[in-house]
């Protein structure tokens, strides 16, 4: 087992405290705002009116939801469910470094030469513009 697949195994406390505090506080929000729409009287002063009551109910059950099943998973999970799916590293193709040169005296671009993000390039040599883009 390599170094990697141990520390998924081993989830430390100090990540499971995060995931449930932070899964704590959407769920706080969510249950917040439920209970400030419907605990207040119908009809009385400074009483949301239904439609809000229903949006804002609408609004904050996903994230009761969601807080509720973060935190959960915080205190529940143990580590990565695919053990045994290895990681397969492909090589990537030696890609060439291509250096550009000015198209009109040949000279190449310098380090301190600024490329437009369309790729135009003033030569600091022969002081003539040219796309890097082009053909």
């Amino acid at each position: 087992m390599s170094e990697q697949e141990e520390r998924q195994q081993n989830i430390s406390p100090g990540a499971r405290l995060v995931g449930v505090v932070i899964g704590c506080v959407f769920g706080g929000i969510g249950l917040t705002l439920i209970s400030f729409l419907w605990s207040q009287p119908f009809g009385g002063f400074h009483s949301p009116p239904l439609f809000f009551r229903i949006i804002g109910s609408l609004i904050a059950i996903p994230f009761v939801m969601v807080g509720g099943f973060t935190a959960y998973r915080s205190l529940t999970a143990r580590g990565s469910r695919l053990t045994g799916v290895r990681a397969t590293r492909k090589p990537s193709p030696t890609k060439k470094r291509s250096s550009y040169a000015c198209p009109h005296c040949n000279a190449p671009i310098g380090e301190e030469s600024d490329v437009s993000p369309h790729g135009d390039v003033k030569c600091s040599y022969c002081k003539k513009w040219f796309n890097t883009h082009s053909d």
